[in-house]
């Protein structure tokens, strides 16, 4: 099968059906056997071969204007064979009509070749591993061997093929040094390729202009006119630089600024205006497509430099596959070469920058809450650094939008107070060009939790410069609005926000229990004054009933009708402490076991089987017989679990719940007749009891007489009723053969147990469910367990027993 799929794939491509991608690896001559510079990173590359920029962002198209319509040339293979990838069609060659050959344009003519040779010696502890690093963060492991003559050799060779260059390097490794050879090839001075063109178009002549009508053709006159007056002709006449001239709207309107009597952007003096023309002027032609992301490129002003970014965009938005900014700009065109150097056109003007991004928080005074924050939890050590860093600042304004605990515990730097800090930083430098209308743009925090950003497309008639300086706002997880983007700063950018940014692992526990609709059970903390205690908790579980759980009980109804009664009640706080265990424990983690709570007694932990096949397979949970409806929801410090009912802690044992209860003297007689009372006393045992009630035994005829009668039937019987294991009925579930399950009794009778409209043991229904006591739980039945003979007993088809002491698998639970 998969030699036709290669065959019927060799003949499209031969016959011209399908375009063939980009062609990048072929076998090198003597004189170019090179591996590329992984650290010069390929911007057009949308591959995962080692060779290819790593990205900063994840970027899906979700529209469907987007995904619809027909594919644009060259990418059909890649949507609809993505696990060949490029090197899988490059392996062809490239083909035009009738099948002829077509070479790459880097050995075509009007291309140079610049050859550098490097040589030092080897790392010893290299040598010694025999590892070789290419790159930063780009390393392969070599076997390093002796040849027949005792002497040490490594070779490596790659290539990397960008829009505007092929650059190769071999690396050789012999004994005790490194040589690198490193050839670029490239289009000479004076001649280019188009942009996007395909693999096989050559370096032809371009015409170069000087910077004044190159200037003109890319709409940014204005900047060289107003820079002339200024002084600077000498600079803006000298070669070998590089220019990002502000387009002409962008510059008048930000020279209108300047002029208003509000301007608090930079002064208006000569010098001042001097200075804003060097910071967009660098030595050296810079091409884009070599600089690295998060690059800073020392502008002609001194202590001023511009932060290079590049964000990719999805192939079926069209057009451009990437967006540069600088200082977080949008770059128009890039590029173009003048006789002066090259230059770049942008959307705005690169403004001074002279304080890092914790700088920028303390002096804006509607953001004191965060800079409060961040010097309590020692993260403005973070924002003052020199690694790139993005934050997201909520304004005073937005923390007075959050839930009183969040607010208190957050102002007071408590509990996870960092992890709600750390949702809104990013360790790259996020622009807002980066999000793009019609796409979802993913970035990942500190705590490695997705940012998702959107922004909607915008109206009909706006431009694409309007687009790009934010007109349409930015949206956060579909919670926060930037409501200003892009405030540089020396290690970074800053985005003010209107909202924050939640993330369950940092909310304290009240909080958390607003977000799951826990609302009685919270509202029972705080009339008992106990809300505080709980969010300052650590490496707790919280067993919380549900709404529906607590509606009925008299906690409930004293909440909503004389609340004041709560506060400080000594049964209330036993009563809510019990539902509170040490440590915190995740339904993954959880056994069939005993667990400590706040208030001193223990609960019980049960798993159970719901699958009829796999009933090994422990899928659903209870804490003293009440099933876990919801669990595994984190907060600061603890986790959540909900229960379908609320939890008591029991007073009594079996033997002691049994004489408690008067409907259940009769069976009461028959354990004392058997002598049990002391098993049922036990407190280091636990039992389920099948008990009926005493209506169940009159229906008996002259039952005294034919149940106790006999010394040994006597024992069985009741024997027969009890189960030496804890079978709550939320782990009784509906069974057919061959599927049917049992439970053992104490004198080893197997009990087939199902659930038809209530859970059925053997002949007998449960009536009443899960009586807790502190040494096992009462079921109440409707009649009375016979036990049968061992013959009939083998002759019962094979059962599954219950065994709760198997493996768990905690994602499973329902």
């Amino acid at each position: 099968m998969l030699r036709v799929s290669v065959l019927a794939l060799t003949l499209l491509l031969a016959f011209g059906c399908l375009q063939a991608l980009p062609y990048y690896g072929e076998n090198l001559d003597d004189d170019a056997e090179f591996v590329p510079l992984q650290h010069q990173q390929q911007p057009q590359a949308r591959t995962d071969s080692p060779n290819v920029r790593e990205k900063p962002f994840d970027v899906d198209v979700v529209t469907s204007e987007v995904n619809g319509g027909n594919p644009a040339p060259g990418v059909f293979f890649q949507q609809s064979f993505p696990f060949f990838g490029n090197d899988f069609f490059n392996s062809f060659g490239g083909f035009g009509f009738a099948g002829v050959p077509r070479e790459h344009w880097w050995k075509g003519p009007n291309v140079c070749t610049e050859k550098e040779e490097d040589e030092k010696a080897l790392d010893s502890k290299a040598e010694a591993t025999g590892t070789e690093e290419l790159a930063p963060g780009v390393s392969e492991s070599v076997d390093v061997s002796p040849n027949v003559f005792g002497q040490f050799h490594l070779s490596l060779n790659s290539c990397i093929e960008k829009p505007n260059k092929y650059v190769c390097t071999r690396i050789i490794s012999q004994n005790g040094k490194k040589k690198t050879v490193t050839i670029t090839r490239q289009c000479c001075h004076g001649y280019g390729r188009p942009r996007n063109a395909d693999f096989a178009t050559p370096c032809e002549k371009i015409e170069i202009k000087d910077i004044d009508a190159t200037a003109a053709d890319m709409g940014a006159k204005e900047f060289v006119v107003n820079a002339k007056n200024t002084g600077i002709n000498e600079l803006l006449g000298s070669k070998n630089v590089t220019i990002f001239m502000p387009v002409d709207a962008a510059f008048n309107s930000y020279m209108d600024q300047l002029q208003s009597e509000n301007n608090a952007v930079e002064p208006k003096a000569d010098t001042a205006m001097t200075s804003l023309y060097k910071r967009h002027i660098v030595d050296g032609e810079i091409s884009l497509y070599d600089v690295k992301n998060d690059q800073l490129l020392q502008s002609h002003q001194p202590e001023q430099t511009i932060r290079i970014n590049t964000f990719e965009v999805p192939l079926a938005l069209g057009g451009e596959p990437l967006r540069f900014t600088a200082n977080c700009v949008p770059i128009e065109k890039h590029d173009k070469l003048s006789e002066q150097g090259l230059v770049h056109t942008m959307s705005g003007i690169i403004k001074p920058v002279t304080k890092n991004v914790m700088d920028l928080i303390r002096e804006r005074p509607d953001m004191s809450i965060m800079r409060t924050v961040l010097e309590t939890t020692k993260l403005n050590e973070l924002l003052e650094g020199e690694k790139p860093v993005t934050i997201f600042v909520p304004t005073d304004d937005a923390f007075d939008k959050l839930e009183p605990h969040l607010r208190r515990a957050l102002k007071e730097g408590k509990g996870c107070a960092a992890n709600i800090l750390k949702n809104h930083i990013l360790d790259l430098t996020f622009c807002s060009v980066a999000s793009i209308p019609g796409a979802k743009t993913t970035a990942y925090n500190l705590l490695g939790e997705p940012m998702r950003f959107n922004r909607s497309k915008s109206a009909a008639g706006k431009s694409e410069i309007s687009d790009l300086v934010g007109e349409q706002p930015v949206v956060i997880n579909d919670i926060a609005k930037i409501t200003e983007a892009d405030i540089m700063g020396t290690n970074g950018v800053l985005h003010v926000i209107d909202t924050i940014l939640p993330t369950e692992s940092a909310l304290p526990l009240s909080t958390l229990m607003q977000e799951k609709n826990v609302t009685i059970f919270k509202q029972l903390l705080e009339a008992a004054g106990l809300d505080e205690k709980y969010d300052d908790m650590d490496n707790v579980t919280v067993f919380a009933p549900t709404d529906k759980a607590l509606q009925d009980t008299k906690w409930a109804q004293l909440l909503a009708e004389f609340p004041e009664k709560l506060r400080n009640n000594d049964e209330l706080i036993e009563f809510l402490n019990y539902h509170v265990v040490k440590p915190m424990t995740k339904t993954c983690d959880l056994s069939d076991s005993t667990l400590p709570t706040v208030a001193g007694p223990d609960v019980r932990i049960n798993l159970y089987s719901t699958h009829a096949l796999f009933s090994n397979v422990m899928n659903r949970a209870t804490v003293n017989c009440a099933r876990l409806v919801h669990f595994d929801d984190e907060s600061c410090g603890s986790v959540l679990h909900q229960v379908d009912k609320p939890l008591m802690a029991p007073k009594m044992n079996l033997m002691q719940l049994l004489e408690s209860t008067p409907m259940y003297s009769k069976f009461l007689e028959l354990v004392r007749a058997a002598n049990l009372t002391s098993a049922l006393a036990n407190s280091s045992d636990s039992f389920t009891l099948l008990v009926p009630k005493n209506d169940v035994f009159e229906e008996v005829a002259d039952w005294e007489k034919t149940l106790t009668k006999d010394k040994s039937e006597l024992e069985n019987l009741v024997k027969t009723h009890i189960v030496n294991d804890v079978v709550c009925c939320a782990g009784i579930i509906p069974t057919n053969w061959p599927f049917v399950r049992s439970i053992e009794s104490l004198n080893g009778v197997h009990l087939r147990i199902t659930r038809e409209r209530r859970p059925k043991i053997e002949n007998a229904g449960v009536t009443k469910c899960d009586a807790i006591a502190t040494n096992g739980i009462v079921h109440e039945i409707n009649d009375i367990i016979v036990p049968q003979t061992r013959q009939q007993q083998q002759q019962r088809p094979p059962q599954t027993l219950y065994q709760p002491h198997l493996d768990t698998f905690g994602d499973f639970f329902f």
